[in-house]
């Protein structure tokens, strides 16, 4: 599997926990080329934003609490790239308002 983006594989490892409900880091780890390592940052940062929870040891692994999000849309890498650069041509107070757009409509 070729190297996916930082932003791009946690959008689609949400994504598989949604789809899911459970998984084991090493199942994550493996199916996404990372290391068991990168999946438990991965999991750090999107359990700020997200209702996923670990649990070690036997049945343990990653769950997530609600799929009621599951039908949100995200942006795509692109759009999101796009939208970054656009913040860029925006004053101070602008630019703060549209990255905290974006990071509403993208994990």
């Amino acid at each position: 599997m070729e190297k996916i983006p930082l932003y791009e594989r946690r959008r689609r490892l949400i994504t598989v926990l949604y789809e899911r409900q459970s998984d084991t880091i090493g199942n994550l780890a493996f199916e996404f080329s990372v290391s068991s390592h990168t999946i438990r940052n991965d999991i750090r940062v999107l359990e700020l934003e997200y209702p996923i929870y670990t649990k070690m040891g036997a049945g343990g692994g990653v769950f997530i609490l609600d799929s009621s999000r599951l039908q949100q849309r995200w942006l795509t890498v692109h759009q999101r790239e796009l939208l970054m650069d656009l913040c860029n041509t925006l004053d101070g107070e602008q630019a703060l308002l549209m990255k905290s757009i974006i990071g509403g409509i993208s994990p």
